[in-house]
């Protein structure tokens, strides 16, 4: 993509005979590489690491209380994607364990580590944790000189993991990069097993 813009601006350059229009030409590539943050640097990284917004887990009222109560104990805070908004998420509920039973998926970060819990049944006697991955990972470009976070939980319905396993008879996890790719995760045979998808 970098080399078309560029090629793209060449061509443009080549027809251009004002020192003025060339100025402006070469402040808007410095702006459009600024965008792709070209100019961030590893502290930028480090402080936008810093600045994921981390929820507790009692800013979730509609989550049972036995499990706030086991993710505080865990030390978890709720790490929030970029465009999250007003909006909780990494927080879901759905049958990802067998049909008909209501379990939850929470994504627990700790030291800057995040890895899906997930509650059979809605209780903290059973806990399965997949995907652990340091939150750094999920950090992308999303504006001119921004850096966010983009680790998103998301129910997969059981139509779309039928595409990919067709005996798929419950809902499974989706482990989404917002705007990149997404892995959905599926209980089958008492085992987790994923799928990479593109976004």
């Amino acid at each position: 993509m970098i080399l078309g813009k560029i090629r793209q601006l060449r061509n443009v350059l080549n027809g251009v005979s004002s020192v003025n229009s060339i100025v402006l030409l070469t402040g808007c590539l410095t702006a459009w590489l600024s965008f792709l943050g070209v100019q961030t640097t590893r502290d930028d990284w480090r402080r936008a690491d810093e600045a994921i917004v981390r929820l507790q887990p009692s800013a979730f009222p509609d989550l049972p209380a036995e499990l706030r109560t086991d993710l505080e104990q865990r030390g978890c805070t709720i790490p929030q994607p970029y465009n999250a908004g007003a909006q909780k998420k990494n927080v879901i509920s759905g049958a990802f364990t067998s049909a008909g039973q209501n379990d939850w998926a929470v994504l627990c970060s700790h030291a800057k580590r995040s890895a899906i819990l997930v509650f059979h049944g809605g209780h903290s006697s059973r806990v399965d944790s997949l995907a652990e991955e340091p939150d750094s990972q999920y950090l992308q470009i999303v504006g001119p000189q921004k850096i966010g976070y983009s680790r998103l939980l998301a129910v997969a319905p059981a139509k779309v993991v039928h595409q990919h396993f067709p005996q798929a008879n419950h809902s499974g996890i989706q482990n989404v990069f917002i705007e990149k790719a997404s892995v959905v995760w599926y209980r089958s045979a008492g085992k987790w097993v994923k799928v990479l998808q593109s976004e």
